[in-house]
């Protein structure tokens, strides 16, 4: 029998036992996913985040995606079925949309999340007496623009005389 053959038998009795195909499967089969229940949730709530058919006793790291930022939400580690379940709870701060929470580990899973705004958060709608809450800037003027500027101006050049002069008199007396 060649060298190829005699590899070939015992390469053969693994895997018609099965052996060598459940350590495929957990090494990028195909089958990792994460799901998000409930899927839809008010801005301070708890949603949990589930994952399987991922790399056993690996870390993960949990992120929840918006438009133009990321919430650290913290890490994970899978048990040794490659699986995890953990509760989060949804920052308060948060305004309504549609959001991305994110396992990132050897890739990067995702699970898509509806959140409401509370009551009189960031794009609450106005409450009965139609008056929104929200901070608005306030236009400016050209001549309040140009004296906030002085002003401003002024106040680095004052710092800046002072650092000079303190310079000078620790030098004119040794200090």
């Amino acid at each position: 029998m060649g060298k190829s053959a005699s590899l070939a038998i015992p390469l053969g009795l693994l895997l018609s036992l099965g052996i060598a195909g459940t350590v495929i499967a957990h090494e990028g089969s195909g089958q990792e996913e994460i799901v998000v229940e409930p899927s839809t949730v008010t801005a301070g709530g708890t949603v949990v985040l589930a994952g399987t058919g991922l790399e056993p006793t690996s870390d993960r790291v949990l992120v929840l995606a918006g438009e133009g930022f990321t919430v650290d939400l913290g890490t994970v580690t899978t048990d040794a079925e490659g699986m995890f379940q953990i509760e989060l709870t949804i920052p308060s701060h948060l305004p309504s949309g549609t959001y991305e929470l994110r396992a990132i580990g050897d890739e990067t899973l995702t699970a898509t999340l509806d959140v409401t705004a509370l009551a009189g958060g960031p794009d609450a709608s106005p409450g009965p007496g139609g008056a929104s809450d929200s901070v608005v800037p306030r236009d400016r003027s050209s001549l309040e623009l140009a004296a906030i500027i002085g002003l401003v101006g002024a106040a680095a050049l004052a710092g800046g005389l002072l650092v000079w002069r303190a310079e000078w008199l620790r030098g004119a007396f040794g200090g």
